[in-house]
């Protein structure tokens, strides 16, 4: 019976003891949830103010190949910077920049990279539990290289940017958050030798770190 009543105390105690920790672990959990509202709530209510900043990879489909590439499918890298202002809770207007590299070509008998830097408005809105969505229109510069064995030409692109994005915010501190997007832009290219513009549908993830900057 000596044997009967210590395995008797023994499951009583193993019970007792992953009831007590598995309420901690719950406790913990609904306090991390809670916290991760307010800083949502404090983030983007009317008034509040953020910049954030991050990198983007994407792929590109011109919709028509120009003379001096061979290959409408486009690899790009890029960085951005964005800024904006709460006119209202979860809503806000701003402005971005973004520059990077596009690479034009597959083939190794020829290297074509083209460098390009662009910009505009932007505007966002928070739909529910961290996810949004956002347009912007931006003006772009761009700068095609062109190069067969030893010979290299250039050509200056200007056109417009339209952008399509939706994504998720991580809110894990009352100042810091992380944004993860995916994005479509269609862009539309001038070049210099050519008199109609060149068209391309661009996808791409981006990943921003964002601070917001008002006080509480």
């Amino acid at each position: 019976m000596k044997i009967s009543y210590s395995y008797i105390i023994l499951i009583v105690s193993i019970f007792f003891l992953n009831s007590a920790f598995g309420q901690d672990l719950e406790e913990d959990s609904l306090q991390w949830v809670n916290d991760e509202v307010e800083n949502y709530n404090f983030q983007t209510k009317k008034g509040q103010w953020v910049i954030g900043m991050g990198y983007g990879l994407g792929v590109s489909y011109q919709n028509q190949n120009l003379a001096f590439t061979n290959s409408s499918v486009l690899l790009d890298v890029f960085g951005s910077i964005h800024s904006g202002y709460f006119i209202y809770d979860k809503f806000w207007v701003g402005g971005f920049l973004h520059g990077g590299l596009r690479s034009v070509s597959f083939n190794y008998s020829n290297n074509n990279l083209e460098s390009f830097f662009g910009g505009g408005p932007r505007i966002r809105k928070y739909v529910f539990n961290g996810f949004f969505c956002e347009l912007s229109y931006g003006k772009s510069k761009s700068r095609l290289s062109y190069s067969v064995e030893n010979n290299v030409a250039k050509f200056d692109g200007y056109g417009n940017i339209y952008g399509l994005g939706i994504g998720f915010g991580n809110f894990w501190t009352k100042r810091f958050s992380l944004d993860i997007l995916l994005n479509y832009y269609y862009l539309t290219t001038n070049y210099d030798i050519y008199e109609t513009p060149n068209t391309s549908s661009n996808f791409s993830i981006t990943a921003n770190i964002v601070f917001a900057g008002k006080k509480e």
